[in-house]
Protein backbone atom coordinates (compact mmCIF):
# COMPACT_ATOMS: atom_id res chain seq x y z
CA UNK A 1 0.00 0.00 0.00
CA UNK A 2 1.00 3.62 -1.13
CA UNK A 3 1.37 6.94 1.08
CA UNK A 4 -0.43 9.93 0.40
CA UNK A 5 1.07 13.03 -0.86
CA UNK A 6 2.10 15.74 1.61
CA UNK A 7 -0.19 18.41 1.12
CA UNK A 8 0.96 21.74 -1.19
CA UNK A 9 1.37 24.76 0.42
CA UNK A 10 -0.46 28.26 -0.47
CA UNK A 11 1.77 31.50 -1.30
CA UNK A 12 -0.13 34.33 -0.27
CA UNK A 13 1.47 38.00 -2.32
CA UNK A 14 2.42 41.40 -1.09
CA UNK A 15 0.51 44.38 -0.93
CA UNK A 16 2.37 46.38 -2.89
CA UNK A 17 2.13 46.07 -7.02
CA UNK A 18 4.77 43.83 -7.94
CA UNK A 19 3.81 41.50 -5.30
CA UNK A 20 0.35 41.55 -6.34
CA UNK A 21 1.43 40.80 -10.19
CA UNK A 22 3.49 37.99 -9.09
CA UNK A 23 0.68 36.18 -7.24
CA UNK A 24 -1.67 37.10 -10.79
CA UNK A 25 0.63 35.23 -12.64
CA UNK A 26 1.68 32.29 -10.04
CA UNK A 27 -1.76 32.19 -9.43
CA UNK A 28 -2.80 31.55 -13.19
CA UNK A 29 0.48 29.41 -13.95
CA UNK A 30 -1.51 26.97 -11.16
CA UNK A 31 -4.75 27.00 -13.14
CA UNK A 32 -3.57 25.73 -16.08
CA UNK A 33 -1.65 23.50 -14.39
CA UNK A 34 -3.79 22.03 -12.69
CA UNK A 35 -6.13 22.03 -15.83
CA UNK A 36 -3.70 20.16 -17.82
CA UNK A 37 -3.44 17.74 -15.18
CA UNK A 38 -6.66 17.60 -13.57
CA UNK A 39 -7.51 14.21 -11.61
CA UNK A 40 -10.37 12.46 -12.14
CA UNK A 41 -12.24 10.17 -9.42
CA UNK A 42 -14.77 7.27 -10.48
CA UNK A 43 -15.58 4.11 -9.81
CA UNK A 44 -13.46 1.34 -10.49
CA UNK A 45 -14.59 -0.62 -13.67
CA UNK A 46 -13.51 -4.40 -14.87
CA UNK A 47 -11.79 -2.48 -18.00
CA UNK A 48 -9.11 -1.35 -15.47
CA UNK A 49 -7.68 -4.13 -14.08
CA UNK A 50 -5.07 -4.24 -16.75
CA UNK A 51 -3.81 -1.16 -15.38
CA UNK A 52 -4.52 -1.41 -11.74
CA UNK A 53 -2.63 -4.89 -12.35
CA UNK A 54 0.66 -2.83 -14.07
CA UNK A 55 0.91 -0.69 -10.84
CA UNK A 56 0.47 -3.42 -8.59
CA UNK A 57 3.44 -4.95 -10.60
CA UNK A 58 5.23 -2.21 -10.40
CA UNK A 59 4.90 -1.59 -6.42
CA UNK A 60 5.43 -5.22 -5.45
CA UNK A 61 6.65 -7.71 -8.12
CA UNK A 62 10.11 -5.41 -9.11
CA UNK A 63 12.15 -8.41 -7.26
CA UNK A 64 15.00 -9.55 -9.09
CA UNK A 65 15.63 -11.82 -11.04
CA UNK A 66 11.31 -11.88 -11.76
CA UNK A 67 11.44 -8.53 -12.87
CA UNK A 68 8.97 -7.70 -15.95
CA UNK A 69 8.84 -11.52 -16.32
CA UNK A 70 5.49 -13.79 -17.00
CA UNK A 71 5.38 -15.09 -14.11
CA UNK A 72 5.69 -11.72 -12.29
CA UNK A 73 2.75 -10.52 -14.30
CA UNK A 74 0.81 -13.18 -13.55
CA UNK A 75 1.43 -13.15 -9.64
CA UNK A 76 0.59 -9.42 -10.00
CA UNK A 77 -2.50 -10.32 -11.54
CA UNK A 78 -3.67 -13.17 -9.45
CA UNK A 79 -3.23 -10.70 -6.57
CA UNK A 80 -5.46 -8.20 -7.80
CA UNK A 81 -8.06 -10.79 -8.83
CA UNK A 82 -7.97 -11.93 -5.40
CA UNK A 83 -8.64 -8.72 -4.16
CA UNK A 84 -12.03 -8.57 -6.56
CA UNK A 85 -13.50 -11.63 -5.65
CA UNK A 86 -14.57 -10.19 -2.53
CA UNK A 87 -14.31 -6.76 -3.27
CA UNK A 88 -18.03 -4.73 -3.05
CA UNK A 89 -16.92 -1.04 -3.78
CA UNK A 90 -13.78 0.70 -5.24
CA UNK A 91 -12.38 3.78 -6.97
CA UNK A 92 -9.62 4.72 -9.35
CA UNK A 93 -7.94 8.47 -9.81
CA UNK A 94 -7.23 8.95 -13.39
CA UNK A 95 -4.50 11.36 -14.18
CA UNK A 96 -3.60 12.54 -17.75
CA UNK A 97 -5.56 9.70 -19.18
CA UNK A 98 -3.91 7.05 -16.78
CA UNK A 99 -5.00 5.30 -13.75
CA UNK A 100 -2.69 6.69 -10.59
CA UNK A 101 -4.70 5.47 -7.88
CA UNK A 102 -7.26 2.61 -6.63
CA UNK A 103 -8.79 1.61 -3.90
CA UNK A 104 -10.88 -1.13 -3.14
CA UNK A 105 -12.99 -2.37 -0.21
CA UNK A 106 -14.68 -5.12 0.89
CA UNK A 107 -17.73 -4.14 3.00
CA UNK A 108 -19.72 -7.74 4.32
CA UNK A 109 -23.38 -8.33 3.18
CA UNK A 110 -22.56 -6.07 -0.18
CA UNK A 111 -22.71 -7.83 -3.03
CA UNK A 112 -18.97 -7.86 -5.09
CA UNK A 113 -18.51 -5.77 -7.81
CA UNK A 114 -17.23 -8.46 -10.27
CA UNK A 115 -19.29 -11.64 -10.36
CA UNK A 116 -16.18 -12.89 -12.76
CA UNK A 117 -13.52 -12.43 -10.60
CA UNK A 118 -13.64 -15.83 -9.44
CA UNK A 119 -13.38 -17.30 -13.05
CA UNK A 120 -10.77 -15.62 -14.14
CA UNK A 121 -8.59 -15.69 -10.94
CA UNK A 122 -8.68 -20.03 -11.56
CA UNK A 123 -7.42 -19.16 -15.26
CA UNK A 124 -4.71 -17.58 -13.68
CA UNK A 125 -3.95 -20.50 -11.01
CA UNK A 126 -3.75 -22.75 -13.55
CA UNK A 127 -1.43 -21.03 -15.75
CA UNK A 128 0.48 -20.59 -12.52
CA UNK A 129 0.33 -24.33 -12.11
CA UNK A 130 1.42 -25.38 -15.33
CA UNK A 131 4.73 -25.25 -14.65
CA UNK A 132 7.07 -25.76 -11.63
CA UNK A 133 8.49 -22.16 -11.53
CA UNK A 134 4.35 -20.79 -11.48
CA UNK A 135 3.47 -23.73 -9.14
CA UNK A 136 6.32 -22.28 -6.97
CA UNK A 137 4.98 -18.37 -7.33
CA UNK A 138 1.20 -19.49 -6.44
CA UNK A 139 2.32 -21.09 -3.36
CA UNK A 140 4.34 -18.00 -2.11
CA UNK A 141 1.45 -16.09 -3.66
CA UNK A 142 -1.48 -18.68 -1.20
CA UNK A 143 0.90 -18.65 1.85
CA UNK A 144 1.22 -14.53 2.31
CA UNK A 145 -2.82 -14.82 2.05
CA UNK A 146 -2.53 -17.68 4.97
CA UNK A 147 -0.63 -15.31 7.31
CA UNK A 148 -3.51 -12.87 6.82
CA UNK A 149 -6.01 -15.27 7.39
CA UNK A 150 -4.46 -16.28 10.33
CA UNK A 151 -3.19 -12.55 11.89
CA UNK A 152 -7.30 -11.66 10.89
CA UNK A 153 -8.87 -14.52 13.42
CA UNK A 154 -5.72 -14.03 15.75
CA UNK A 155 -6.44 -10.12 16.21
CA UNK A 156 -10.25 -10.95 16.21
CA UNK A 157 -10.36 -8.57 13.76
CA UNK A 158 -13.60 -9.46 11.81
CA UNK A 159 -15.47 -8.61 15.44
CA UNK A 160 -13.52 -4.74 15.55
CA UNK A 161 -14.79 -3.38 12.15
CA UNK A 162 -17.52 -3.50 9.64
CA UNK A 163 -15.27 -3.47 6.50
CA UNK A 164 -11.81 -4.04 5.18
CA UNK A 165 -9.82 -1.63 3.08
CA UNK A 166 -8.61 -4.27 0.91
CA UNK A 167 -5.95 -2.34 -1.43
CA UNK A 168 -4.75 1.10 -1.51
CA UNK A 169 -1.90 2.04 -4.07
CA UNK A 170 -0.83 5.04 -5.82
CA UNK A 171 1.19 5.67 -8.54
CA UNK A 172 5.21 7.63 -8.01
CA UNK A 173 4.00 9.26 -11.11
CA UNK A 174 1.12 11.25 -9.25
CA UNK A 175 2.91 12.78 -6.62
CA UNK A 176 2.43 16.61 -6.01
CA UNK A 177 -1.31 16.13 -7.11
CA UNK A 178 -2.85 14.66 -3.78
CA UNK A 179 -3.92 11.70 -4.98
CA UNK A 180 -2.80 9.80 -2.23
CA UNK A 181 -4.62 12.17 0.34
CA UNK A 182 -7.39 12.46 -1.92
CA UNK A 183 -8.37 8.57 -2.04
CA UNK A 184 -7.90 8.12 1.69
CA UNK A 185 -10.72 10.80 2.31
CA UNK A 186 -13.05 9.60 -0.24
CA UNK A 187 -12.86 6.15 0.65
CA UNK A 188 -13.36 7.25 4.25
CA UNK A 189 -16.39 9.19 3.49
CA UNK A 190 -17.54 5.91 1.28
CA UNK A 191 -17.66 3.40 4.23
CA UNK A 192 -19.17 6.14 6.39
CA UNK A 193 -22.14 6.30 3.82
CA UNK A 194 -22.64 2.55 4.44
CA UNK A 195 -22.94 3.00 7.97
CA UNK A 196 -19.11 1.82 8.87
CA UNK A 197 -17.78 3.10 12.17
CA UNK A 198 -14.56 1.06 11.75
CA UNK A 199 -12.49 -0.45 9.37
CA UNK A 200 -8.66 -2.32 8.79
CA UNK A 201 -6.50 -3.11 6.28
CA UNK A 202 -3.39 -5.25 6.03
CA UNK A 203 0.09 -3.67 5.18
CA UNK A 204 3.72 -3.95 5.94
CA UNK A 205 6.88 -2.14 5.96
CA UNK A 206 7.64 -2.57 2.35
CA UNK A 207 4.90 0.17 2.44
CA UNK A 208 5.43 3.60 3.85
CA UNK A 209 3.11 2.15 6.62
CA UNK A 210 3.71 5.38 8.77
CA UNK A 211 0.87 7.39 6.85
CA UNK A 212 -1.36 5.16 8.87
CA UNK A 213 0.20 6.38 11.72
CA UNK A 214 -0.05 9.47 10.62
CA UNK A 215 -3.73 9.37 9.94
CA UNK A 216 -4.14 7.97 13.29
CA UNK A 217 -5.49 4.95 12.31
CA UNK A 218 -4.01 1.84 15.19
CA UNK A 219 -1.44 -0.69 14.70
CA UNK A 220 -3.10 -3.71 16.29
CA UNK A 221 -1.33 -6.93 15.03
CA UNK A 222 2.46 -7.11 13.42
CA UNK A 223 4.13 -10.11 12.30
CA UNK A 224 7.98 -10.48 11.31
CA UNK A 225 9.08 -12.61 8.72
CA UNK A 226 11.02 -14.65 10.49
CA UNK A 227 7.74 -16.21 11.75
CA UNK A 228 7.15 -17.18 8.37
CA UNK A 229 7.79 -21.11 7.06
CA UNK A 230 9.51 -21.29 3.67
CA UNK A 231 7.42 -21.80 1.23
CA UNK A 232 8.93 -22.83 -2.26
CA UNK A 233 8.07 -26.40 -3.17
CA UNK A 234 11.63 -28.71 -2.52
CA UNK A 235 13.74 -25.82 -2.61
CA UNK A 236 15.46 -23.49 0.59
CA UNK A 237 14.37 -20.43 -0.46
CA UNK A 238 10.57 -18.71 -1.23
CA UNK A 239 10.20 -18.09 -4.73
CA UNK A 240 8.69 -13.85 -3.94
CA UNK A 241 11.51 -13.62 -0.70
CA UNK A 242 10.34 -10.86 1.97
CA UNK A 243 12.05 -9.51 5.16
CA UNK A 244 8.77 -7.56 6.09
CA UNK A 245 7.27 -7.31 9.13
CA UNK A 246 3.55 -7.37 8.51
CA UNK A 247 0.82 -5.17 10.26
CA UNK A 248 -2.64 -4.96 10.96
CA UNK A 249 -4.39 -1.24 11.16
CA UNK A 250 -7.64 -0.01 12.84
CA UNK A 251 -9.63 2.85 11.41
CA UNK A 252 -12.34 4.94 12.74
CA UNK A 253 -14.12 6.23 9.02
Amino acid sequence: MQDADAQEMMMTGTNDATGAEHTTRDAASTAAAEERSQVEYRDVAWSDVDEITKLFEDMWFHIEPHVGTPIAALSARRSVLRYLCESTDGEVAVLDGHIAGVVLLRVPQRPVLFKDAGTKLNIIDARLSADEEGSRALSDLMHWHGIEVCMDKDADVQERSGAELQLFVVSSRSRGHGVGGTLFRRMKQRLSAYGVERYYLHTDTSCNYSFYDHQGLERIAERPSSEDAVVAGDDDKPFWPSDDTRYIYLGAA
